[in-house]
């Protein structure tokens, strides 16, 4: 298995997913996993922790977020950047001494930027997982960019990986997306490419992720005293990776646009996770808004919370907080690109959707004064995204019976 960071522990999103399969795996067979470090903390727990589970745990240093010569090296490359970010020659070694040791029956790779690795190994079967159709991600980003020099990067960017997840798709047996959205993306994009059109039949599906249901349960936290200063506002969470660019744009969008709308002597609005950039650290102005940085867990956040927001104007995927919110029986307010992939017209939606600044604003003044069923909000999602499925669907891919 080939991921992009430690699935331990699961701290973020792309961990969140990876996190059950990997331990789910690796009840019934042998798993190696090559993952890349990036100096963050926990890396070594993390480390400690898989490999007293799994059959090996190889790693590598990754290169940073913005690195430079990487950068220098992908503008002269037809791959983008986030390609040769994590694709390290090292790791790419250890995994070609190991196969050479232990000839793999399946390679796992997760995300796009990570498919090198299994271009020159073999198995019986090479199984792609997306977590995001990237270059659909870079089509809202690129309209929202403008057209100075930060717009014509993205553009350039778009359309590399455009071709790349055009070309990848060739080195693997099957390839799964984590949402119907995305996979309906991903095809409609190809129709330019006929060959990879071609390649897709009978190769993608979709393959919802899971949630460790055990670990969102409001009972292992419910001992935990409030993070909030008992100030007698409405306290509003959005959680999140805010470094990352789809959650920069949503933070500065909700505390600009939409939370001016309403009384702010009424409501707070926490934003909490790691590595804040420079734009989210300027709107820290408490009460009104509070910037925590790195917290060390999330969970008494979301328990004693009045909302949960995912007010995303960019971005692919499943937004995999909003299903930690609702099994922790926090209620959720989401833009319609925040909750992509969550719901149907079938199976409709148990939160409230709005997408201007004056729908989303009016939303949390109603949605902060419902009464919430924890109950049922943990068994909506227990039935849709349990461990268990997410890894017996992944088998069988890897097994051949899908």
């Amino acid at each position: 298995m080939f991921l992009p960071q430690l699935p331990h522990p699961p701290r973020s999103g792309g961990r969140i997913v990876t996190a059950p399969l990997v331990e789910g795996l690796a009840k019934n067979h042998e798993v190696h996993l090559f993952s890349l470090l990036h100096g963050e903390q926990g890396e070594d727990e993390g480390k400690e922790f898989l490999s007293r589970k799994l059959a090996g745990v190889h790693v590598a240093p990754g290169a940073k977020r913005f690195d430079l010569p990487v950068l220098g090296q992908s503008l002269f490359s037809r791959y983008p950047y986030k390609v040769h970010r994590f694709t390290q020659p090292e790791l790419a070694k250890l995994a070609a001494k190991a196969a050479k040791k232990t000839p793999p029956d399946a390679i796992h790779c997760q995300n796009f930027y990570t498919a090198c690795y299994a271009r020159d190994l073999e198995a019986f079967r090479k199984v792609l997982y997306q977590e995001n159709f990237e270059t659909r991600m870079l089509e809202r980003w690129a309209e929202t960019a403008g057209q100075k020099v930060l717009g014509r990067l993205v553009r350039l960017e778009l359309k590399r990986t455009l071709h790349f997840e055009m070309e990848c798709p060739f080195w693997f047996d099957r390839i799964a997306t984590i949402s119907r959205q995305d996979e309906d993306a991903w095809r409609a994009s190809a129709a330019r490419f006929p060959e990879t059109l071609r390649r897709f039949e009978g190769r993608l599906r979709t393959i919802r992720p899971s949630v460790d249901l055990d670990y969102y349960r409001a009972a292992r936290v419910e001992e935990v005293p409030s993070p909030f200063p008992d100030d007698g506002r409405k306290r509003i969470v959005f959680t999140g990776l805010f470094g990352y660019e789809a959650n920069v744009d949503g933070a500065v969008w909700l505390a600009t646009e939409a939370l001016p709308k309403l009384n702010r002597d009424k409501y707070s609005l926490w934003l909490v996770g790691q590595k804040p950039s420079v734009a989210v650290q300027k709107l820290h102005a408490p009460p009104d808004v509070i910037v925590t940085g790195a917290v060390p867990d999330v969970r008494p956040f979301l328990l004693h919370a009045d909302l949960s927001v995912v007010p995303l104007r960019i971005g692919g995927g499943i937004r995999l907080k909003i299903l930690e919110a609702l099994a922790l029986g926090c209620p959720v307010v989401s833009t319609s690109v925040g909750c992509e992939g969550l719901w149907s017209s079938v199976d409709p939606p148990i939160w409230t959707i709005a997408d201007t600044p004056e729908e989303f604003a009016a939303a949390l003044e109603s949605s902060s004064a419902l009464s919430r069923n924890r109950e049922e909000m943990f068994a909506w999602v227990a039935e849709r995204f349990s461990p268990a499925r997410f890894v017996e669907e992944m088998e069988a891919l890897y097994c051949g019976k899908s």
